[in-house]
């Protein structure tokens, strides 16, 4: 969880200084957070590099030099866990962003959550 919080973070530091790619261990967690945010738009592209020990992560942004993101908030953190049931993220999944959840069928963002009607630990919030 400790990687998760600083990879967020690099992310949204990266976003705000313009860079077009960030550096980053490998983790199980971290590639799955990754990957959903490439399913979402958020990203152009991870890569895996050194031997898969790094992730190169392609930041995205639109023709006129916008980010796909604003921000990145930590929702739940290493001493604070957050879950939600299933009506409680109906309630929460009508603003414009997507949030990341962790569930027993694995991280997913809130639309799959309310699609397969599960709840679990809300991670993050992008907008």
């Amino acid at each position: 969880m400790n990687l998760f919080c600083h990879l967020t973070s690099q992310l949204k530091n990266a976003i705000r200084s313009n860079k077009k790619f960030i550096f980053f261990p490998k983790t199980f967690l971290c590639l799955n957070f990754l990957k959903l945010m490439f399913l979402e738009g958020f990203v152009s592209h991870v890569a895996e590099i050194n031997s898969g020990k790094m992730l190169k992560v392609y930041l995205k942004y639109s023709s006129n030099g916008t980010p796909s993101f604003k921000d990145i908030k930590l929702l739940s953190k290493p001493g604070k866990t957050s879950y939600l049931s299933y009506s409680q993220l109906a309630k929460l999944a009508q603003g414009v962003g997507v949030f990341i959840i962790s569930t027993n069928q694995g991280l997913l963002t809130s639309n799959a959550c309310l699609e397969r009607k599960i709840g679990g630990n809300i991670l993050c919030y992008i907008n």
